[in-house]
């Protein structure tokens, strides 16, 4: 049984990379989608790219996940328009542009990676929960990473935001195992996204085509919220399959 048709889903950083491939997984599976993202010319894209039978379904918002202000009033436009949230998707996210060790590292590298990785998620947590929790239901997936699970030599900033945002995520978790809300993380391995054109270390193509691809953690996000509500995974951790 489908669970998705006519939910409404915010999904941060659904311009692009894992976050654009679930806003299209979404649409295609009946749901209307909010998109947000900081960057209004990846917004627009974005929207231009949707399949036309899907417009109506969706719209988008330009909003910083670090700026509370910002937050708060596109989670109040959403309740506005649709009246309700019935999935948050948290996938606004930045990583490391080359390794480093922590004493070569400054404060505004290490504020920038806390504020968007871990700031961010908590922030439209904490907007967005008193709406589902009213709704009794709602579904929180947060899109973390295996850095959260094991630390690395040179990533340090980056393994300490997706180590909070998993504490966070398990906090949230609990503090609503008697509602009617789920709150689920996907740590996913590397990823083939726009996350590496970023990146001053150069990947090759061959490496690339071993990674996963952002079609493969949309999917997942599709089975989780169409599975029953009586159903609840805390987190799943997807890596590549080498061979």
């Amino acid at each position: 049984m489908r669970m998705i048709p006519d939910k409404v889903a915010l999904v941060t950083g659904g311009s692009q990379g894992i976050g654009l491939a679930i806003m299209h997984a979404l649409l295609r599976e009946g749901a209307f989608v909010v998109a947000v993202s900081r960057d209004a010319n990846n917004l627009k894209q974005a929207l231009n790219a949707v399949d036309p039978q899907y417009q109506d379904h969706v719209t988008a918002i330009q909003a910083d996940v670090r700026n509370e202000f910002e937050v708060h009033h596109a989670v109040q436009q959403v309740v506005s328009t649709y009246g309700r949230i019935d999935i948050l998707i948290n996938s606004a996210g930045i990583s490391m542009r080359e390794k480093q060790n922590l004493q070569d590292t400054d404060i505004t590298e290490w504020n920038r990676m806390i504020d968007i990785n871990l700031t961010g998620t908590y922030l439209m947590c904490r907007e967005v929960l008193p709406f589902m929790k009213a709704q009794d239901m709602g579904y929180v997936i947060n899109i973390l990473s295996t850095a959260s699970f094991r630390s690395g030599s040179g990533n340090g900033l980056y393994v300490a935001s997706k180590y909070g945002a998993r504490a966070l995520t398990e906090t949230i978790m609990e503090e609503n195992r008697r509602t009617g809300v789920r709150v689920t993380s996907v740590s996913p391995g590397a990823v083939d996204s726009t996350i590496w054109n970023h990146k001053i270390e150069q990947i090759t193509q061959e490496e690339r085509s071993t990674m996963l691809k952002t079609d493969d953690i949309a999917s997942i996000v599709v089975y989780l919220v169409n599975l029953p509500p009586r159903v609840h995974i805390d987190n799943i951790t997807v890596t590549p399959w080498y061979r």
